[in-house]
C-alpha cells in the first residue's frame, strides 16, 4: 500500500502528472482543486522538476486490478475524499473528479442540504447529490471549518477520551492541527459550543454545533 509519494515533478498531463520517486515514475491522478493546487510547482526533467509531496489513497479491486493512485495535497483533503466514497453509487475516479472546489465549501454545501450546488460539480447529477446529503449531512462540520490556508500537520487519529474534557481537548487539537484555526479561536470556539449546548457526547456532535453557531 501506497501512502505518501515524495520526488521530483516530471510531467503534468491534464488530470494527473508523473512523480518520480526513486528512480520510478508514478502516475497519479488528481482532482481539479488539487492540480490547481500544485500549479506552480515546475515540472521537468532532472533537476528542473520541482520536488512534491503527495498524500496518496491506493485504488485497486478484483474488476479493476490495475492500481489507481489518487493524490492529495493534504490528509484533510483525502479524508474528505475516503468520507465521499462512501456514498451510494461515488467511487473513487467520480469523487476524485467531483473535487472541483475547496473541501470547505464542499463540506459546507452538504451540512446545509445544498443539492443545487452539489449538481453543479463535475459527474454528480440530482441523484448523486441527494445520496451525499442523505449520508453525509451530519459528517462533515469538521471539515466546513477548515480555513483556506490551513496547512494540516497529521496526527494520529485515537478514540475520543471519555468525558468533556477530554473531548475539548481532542476537537481542539483537530482545529489547531489538521484546520489552520489558531489556538485561542479554536478554544473560544469550543467554549462557546459546549455553553449553548453542553449535552455534546462525541466529536462529531461538537463539531456540528461549532458550525452552527459560526453560521449564526
Amino acid at each position: 500500500m501506497i501512502a505518501t509519494l515524495t520526488g521530483r515533478l516530471r510531467r503534468k498531463v491534464e488530470d494527473r502528472v508523473i512523480l518520480e520517486c526513486g528512480g520510478i515514475g508514478y502516475e497519479v491522478f488528481l482532482s481539479p482543486i488539487t492540480y490547481r493546487q500544485i500549479e506552480h510547482v515546475t515540472a521537468g526533467p532532472g533537476d528542473k522538476g520541482s520536488e512534491l509531496e503527495l498524500v496518496i489513497y491506493y485504488h485497486a479491486t478484483r474488476d479493476q486490478p490495475r492500481p489507481v493512485l489518487i493524490g492529495f495535497t493534504s490528509d484533510l483533503d483525502k479524508e474528505f475524499f475516503e468520507k465521499l466514497i462512501t456514498v451510494k453509487d461515488i467511487g473513487p475516479m467520480v469523487a476524485a473528479r467531483a473535487l472541483a472546489l475547496p473541501v470547505a465549501e464542499l463540506a459546507g454545501a452538504i451540512a446545509r442540504q445544498d443539492e443545487k450546488f452539489l449538481r453543479g460539480l463535475p459527474g454528480i447529477g440530482p441523484q448523486k447529490a441527494k445520496n451525499i446529503v442523505a449520508q453525509l449531512q451530519g459528517k462533515v462540520a469538521k471539515f466546513a471549518l477548515a480555513r483556506p490556508d490551513a496547512v494540516a500537520e497529521p496526527i494520529t487519529a485515537a478514540p475520543a477520551p471519555i468525558g468533556v474534557e477530554g473531548l475539548r481537548e481532542l476537537v481542539w487539537e483537530i482545529m489547531v492541527k489538521q484546520l489552520g484555526h489558531r489556538p485561542s479561536e479554536a478554544s473560544q470556539l469550543i467554549a462557546d459550543a459546549l455553553r449553548r449546548c453542553p449535552s455534546v457526547m462525541t466529536p462529531e456532535e461538537l463539531f456540528d454545533e461549532i458550525y452552527r453557531g459560526e453560521k449564526r
